[in-house]
């Protein structure tokens, strides 16, 4: 570490300047094309479909079905983030169209990929070697990543937060060395980073030689970039890849997602419905085999503790599941195995015939059948905004689909298109079973979670506090009029409720655009002056609030102490804190494999002996986690030095070396409080 900052009102600037770098905000405004009457947005959402050559749009449940464009060979439509835009495909070329307005219009020329960000009404595509950025308002995309002589692009994919696109760049020659990677580009301005590349080279015999990591997505906090790994051979990616996972901001290597090698056993087909997120989840329909009909069970990934979990058994083929908006369900499409149909088609659709819809806790707990009725094959379902409604289709006997609404506890299902496409019976087989059905409909569920997070956040209380608390709750509540809570709350000792400090937002619905809001400090609501009240009001008395991103936490002290001399800071932010009545420091310890109680006796037998000759133990709770703290001799006196050991959510790089346990230093008078206010981030 390297020396003390000391710079004055570094209280004031230090939680601002690095909240600052935490935060990134932005606020998205809209008004919601209404397609009824009434001037309110759609209950349950929105869905566009294709039937006959032409491109229907219908607000749910209810609605009535308005034609937007009519057209040879129209497929794929594709929502934007607000709901008010429509991209679709017509032949080759990207078309774009107004739900409330105006005639469909094309955009771009022989397209390969597209996607809406999701935060902003703005897209990205591809198309004659280019990735290009456009948005409704503006006649033509501008290019973001120019055309570079032998190089393809592949597969791209917006950030959570609409700040980056990820994007696939391959080139491969019999004459020089090829690549394959992952690279993202800036969507402001334009500044291209690499993420994971593999080289290639050709053999006369071989054919290509090398990995070739193909796009699945980023994970929900945009840390990491998901992928698929393996040869460049069509035949052995029909079969499935195993996952990865390369940081953003770049790597050497991936690490596999499933195990600790490349498990083969364990891939996952290259299709984009077999693969969807929540906050801190991944779910997966792992199992090898190009065959949807055997081998493929739901599993459930979770990034913070790199566990998984399996809520079906391995009688299901399952396929496409959706989260709800909470994280808390998952809905699916499951069907009997047929593990010895002999090749033979009938037999394979009779089994395809018995899917049914499914909902599962993601906690645990017994999958749920959700539809049962033996005149239809249930698929692709997706959950509304409001986690009230799940839309699906429908196919018949007679190779019909149709569109549907069902309530998750398997009430109120009723048809809401009557039919979609004209289907072919190569088209309901699909490939080996998976049916592309984002080509014929394309579900708006409603107004995100993280849309109405986001225009929360622009307001200029939600900055403050944020500034002051970064580690606040953030919730969701549709319950009445559309809001948006950011909570803090002080634990007592034991983690009993104390304090509270709560601001509310509510959110327009017809715009997405801040609202009313009050504070509630304690039960106490304040309707004015609200950013006064942040600054003067705080849940923690006379103690100060203290941000440290190397380490994970966040903590309180007394408003008098300073920063130590001789202990040094990371990152500008000091380490250790004190005054004449106490102290703080921040440490750290691998203790892989270790209990908390094995990893705080180890610290109590130091051969230094700082804690005295008899140092007590105690086990407690910190921030809902096991610790245990270190009291010294009692010879020593309350002004000695203590510490409390906890073991992080999960491990912790510092300064480049990986650590599983925290470990907070203090003198023994202060150490409970100190405790009492950690908070990991």
């Amino acid at each position: 570490m390297r020396g003390i900052w000391k710079k004055p009102g570094f209280l004031a600037v230090l939680f601002l300047v690095v909240a600052a770098s935490v935060l990134g905000i932005l606020a998205v405004r809209w008004r919601i094309s209404d397609l009824s009457s009434g001037g309110k947005p759609p209950t349950a959402g929105r869905v566009a479909w294709v039937a006959e050559g032409k491109l229907w749009v219908k607000d749910l449940p209810n609605g009535k079905a308005r034609q937007l464009a009519a057209g040879e060979n129209i497929s794929r439509p594709a929502w934007s983030p607000t709901g008010r835009w429509l991209l679709f495909r017509r032949g080759e070329d990207l078309w774009l169209v107004g739900v409330g307005r105006g005639e469909a219009r094309r955009v771009a020329q022989r397209v390969d990929e597209f996607a809406w960000s999701p935060v902003a009404d703005v897209f990205a595509c591809t198309a004659g070697g280019e990735l290009c950025l456009g948005e409704p308002a503006k006649e033509r995309p501008r290019v973001l990543v120019k055309r570079e002589a032998g190089f393809d692009l592949g597969r791209i994919a917006w950030s959570p937060d609409g700040n980056w696109v990820a994007f696939e760049r391959l080139k491969v020659g019999q004459s020089e060395a090829g690549q394959a990677g992952i690279w993202k580009v800036d969507a402001a301005s334009g500044a291209v980073a690499r993420v994971y590349i593999s080289r290639l080279r050709f053999d006369r015999e071989r054919g290509v030689v090398g990995e070739v990591p193909r796009l699945v997505g980023w994970s929900p906090d945009g840390e990491m970039v998901i992928l698929w790994r393996g040869p460049c051979a069509a035949s052995i990616e029909a079969d499935g890849l195993p996952l990865g996972l390369a940081p953003a901001d770049g790597c050497e290597e991936p690490v596999p997602l499933i195990g600790k090698d490349w498990d083969w056993e364990s891939a996952v087909l290259v299709r984009p419905s077999f693969l969807v997120t929540a906050p801190g989840k991944l779910a997966i329909i792992v199992g090898a085999g190009r065959e949807t009909w055997v081998n493929k069970r739901l599993t459930v990934y979770d990034f913070r503790s790199g566990r998984l979990a399996y809520p079906t058994g391995t009688g299901q083929a399952a396929v496409d599941p959706a989260f709800s908006p909470d994280g808390k369900l998952l809905v699916y499409s499951a069907g009997p195995e047929v593990k010895d149909a002999g090749g033979y088609e009938q037999t394979l659709r009779q089994g395809l015939a018995s899917r049914r819809l499914w909902v599962v806790g993601t906690d645990g707990g017994k999958p749920r059948r959700l539809t049962n009725d033996p005149a239809y094959r249930d698929e692709r379902p997706f959950f509304s905004a409001d986690g009230r409604y799940i839309l699906f289709v429908r196919l018949d006997g007679e190779n019909k689909a149709s569109l549907w609404l069902v309530q998750p506890d398997g009430s109120g299902l009723e048809q809401v298109v009557e039919s979609i496409g004209l289907l072919t019976g190569d088209f309901t087989f699909g490939y080996y079973g998976a049916v592309t059905w984002n080509e014929l409909f394309a579900y708006w569920p409603g107004v995100a979670d993280t849309a109405l997070i986001n225009a929360a956040k622009s307001t200029p209380e939600a900055k403050k506090l944020l500034a002051k608390y970064p580690w606040a709750k953030i919730i969701v509540d549709r319950s009445g009029k559309s809001a948006v809570d950011f909570r803090v709350d002080k634990l007592e000792s034991d983690d009993k409720p104390g304090f509270y400090l709560r601001l509310r937002v509510f959110i327009e619905p017809a715009t997405n655009i801040p609202a009313d809001r009050f504070l509630d400090l304690n039960g106490r609501v304040i309707r004015t002056e609200i950013l006064r009240h942040l600054d003067e009001e705080t849940v923690f008395g006379t103690k100060v609030p203290y941000l440290n991103p190397a380490y994970g936490v966040y903590l309180e002290f007394p408003r008098h102490w300073r920063p130590r001399p001789g202990y040094g800071d990371v990152a500008g932010i000091p380490a250790s804190c004190g005054g004449n009545d106490g102290f703080f420091s921040l440490g750290a310890m691998n203790g892989e494999g270790l209990t908390p109680e094995e990893v705080a006796r180890n610290e109590a037998s130091h051969k230094l002996k700082p804690y005295g000759e008899r140092p007590r133990l105690e086990k407690t709770t910190v921030n809902g986690r096991e610790g245990y703290f270190v009291f010294p001799s009692p010879e020593l006196g309350m002004g000695a030095g203590a510490c409390c050991v906890v073991l992080y959510p999960w491990p912790v790089a510092i300064t480049g070396e990986k650590y599983h346990y925290f470990i907070l230093y203090g003198d023994a008078k202060h150490i409970r409080d100190f405790a009492a206010s950690l908070r990991f981030l």
